[in-house]
């Protein structure tokens, strides 16, 4: 019971770090480059949001870090 539950709140992780990992790039990416640095900001974001969906016991950690 607690593995599946573990596992469901790993899924929920990996979905909104790489969600967020790209709307931020893209968001950036639009604000700085027009659609070609949304594209490429946004794959950018979609590369480091999956790296935090893989690890996130030390993305939290290091983001607390940095704080």
């Amino acid at each position: 019971m607690l593995r599946t539950i573990g596992h469901i709140l790993h899924a929920i992780w990996a979905v909104c770090a790489i969600a967020a990992g790209t709307f931020v790039g893209a968001a950036l990416g639009l604000h700085s480059g027009g659609w070609i640095g949304a594209v490429v900001l946004g794959a950018v974001g979609l590369v480091i949001g999956a790296v935090a969906a893989a690890f996130p016991l030390q993305t939290i950690a290091t983001i607390i870090e940095g704080l």
